[in-house]
């Protein structure tokens, strides 16, 4: 009986020992896998901070490239601006330097564009006053045109006719003397006059001159 009893103790042992072993392995099983759960947690949270960096720095190029963009299209639209501004100010100047032609004709000058007023606009305060010398258009409403060619069309026959009349010996010779002054293409200016010149100078011409009857002395 005492030797079942001893052999009954050495299995009870060995049975402990294999649970406290059985329970060591568990805990270190759940060390490992505490282990292992950082680990994964260590690169799930690398992961989302590459993915978080990759974001910002892809919100950082795009805001540059936006950056970029946006500053090429003011650059251009400067130069769209200035390149209008030069084409205007040309055609104003294209206008006045063709009416000028006609003014100057007229012992004249054209006016300059006023500030504020379109290039139409513009063109049609300078033709008004040589629409009298134009039989044909002299009573046009020049506002009404509509069509830039057909505005084009009258504004040359206008500036022409009125060029032209200058000179008509109907209206230069029985007028007082004018000044024109031409501008030549090389930059000289010419300066004529036309007219007659009677009407200036009569106001200098006296009445006409009597003379009373000359005698001779008698020979004595």
């Amino acid at each position: 009986m005492a030797d079942f009893d001893s052999k009954l103790d050495a299995v009870l042992k060995h049975i402990d020992t294999v649970h406290a072993k059985m329970d060591e392995a568990l805990e270190g099983n759940k060390a490992l896998a505490a282990r292992l759960d950082a680990i994964e947690n260590e690169r799930t949270q690398e992961k989302a901070d590459k993915v978080r960096k990759d974001a910002e720095e892809k919100e950082r190029k795009d805001a540059e490239a936006k950056e970029k963009a946006d500053s090429v299209a003011e650059n251009l639209a400067k130069i769209e601006r200035a390149a209008c501004t030069e084409a205007d100010r040309a055609a104003f100047a294209d206008a006045q330097m063709r009416a000028d032609a006609a003014y100057q004709s007229w012992g004249k000058a054209a006016p300059h564009a006023l500030h504020g007023e379109s290039l139409r606009e513009f063109k049609i305060r300078l033709l008004r006053p040589l629409q009298q010398h134009s039989k044909r258009y002299a009573q046009s409403a020049l506002d009404l045109i509509g069509d830039d060619a057909a505005f084009q069309v009258v504004s040359d026959a206008i500036i022409n006719d009125a060029v032209v009349a200058s000179s008509d010996p109907a209206t230069v010779g029985t007028g007082a003397l004018r000044e024109i002054t031409t501008t030549m293409p090389s930059g000289h200016r010419m300066t004529k006059f036309v007219g007659d010149p009677c009407v200036w100078i009569a106001p200098f011409m006296g009445g006409a001159t009597k003379f009373g009857k000359i005698v001779r002395p008698r020979a004595q």
